[in-house]
């Protein structure tokens, strides 16, 4: 019953069409990001934002390899968040902070410790954003938990260092590679659809920074990898083109047409 409740918002919202939570724009090419770089709204539109410095070192963990992430929130303070398998082939998705820019990595959380899924490595890296107006770090990322298998959310708390209990995002089988950004009160996830036979772009909608996700709408259908952020009700996103014979990849595909698109979107209040 629960997962038939999430899946009803992402129905009507497709029926909903122009008159949806998100007044979309037409998609429109996008040159491909330099390794690091994400995305972000700049100007008119959507745009990549060069990459971020590094920290000085990486938390020293068993991680899977490719899953580890990092993200610098204020100054020195870094955060990661990365992969665990158990010897079951179950992974557990784990944090770290570090407040003098990387140099070391004393405080370790767990994010989501539910997974019952056997893939091992062998799935979508969690995706890691932090937020300076809320100073929150947020994470989006699908395994399977033990109500079903889709795409989840949590968020650190503030004071000592640890995550909010997981939110559902979307349930569904296939792993699904994951975006997120937030603004404030204000959080987008960016997600495969877990359910689709051929793959396409969604967003999650939250105004509660990610305590409840309000709307569900479809982004692009045909669509992979995606990528998102916001900007006050702006959103961004950001996809691969997908086709059956040659999957999704963002170099340009045999007529010259560009594989890695982007629109941009305002939230209907």
């Amino acid at each position: 019953m629960f997962r038939v409740r999430l899946l009803i918002p992402a129905l009507l919202a497709a029926l909903a069409g122009c008159a949806g939570p998100v007044r979309w724009g037409e998609p429109a090419a996008i040159e491909a990001p330099p390794p690091g770089a994400t995305l972000t709204l700049a100007g008119g539109g959507p745009a990549w934002s060069p990459p971020a410095a590094s920290p000085a070192r990486l938390p020293e963990v068993a991680a899977c390899p490719g899953s580890m992430r990092t993200a610098r929130l204020l100054g020195n303070e870094w955060f990661a968040t990365w992969f665990s398998v158990r010897p079951d082939s179950s992974v557990v998705l784990e944090g770290a902070r570090s407040t003098d820019g990387g140099a070391t990595w004393p405080e370790r959380a767990a994010v989501d410790t539910t997974d019952r899924g056997t893939q091992g490595c062998h799935r979508p890296p969690p995706a890691l954003a932090t937020d300076s107006a809320s100073q929150y770090v947020h994470v989006a990322y699908w395994l399977t938990a033990p109500e079903g298998a889709g795409v989840f959310f949590s968020h650190s708390m503030p004071g000592h260092f640890m995550f909010h209990a997981p939110v559902p995002v979307m349930y569904g089988d296939r792993p699904s590679r994951t975006s997120v950004a937030a603004s404030g009160m204000f959080v987008v996830v960016g997600y495969e659809d877990p359910n689709a036979a051929d793959p396409e772009v969604w967003i999650a909608l939250s105004r509660t920074q990610g305590h409840l996700f309000d709307d569900r709408v479809s982004a692009a259908g045909g669509a992979a990898a995606p990528r998102v952020a916001v900007r006050g009700t702006t959103i961004a996103v950001a996809w691969e083109r997908w086709n059956r014979q040659g999957g999704s990849s963002p170099a340009p595909d045999a007529r010259g047409g560009e594989r890695l698109m982007a629109r941009t979107g305002e939230v209907r209040r």
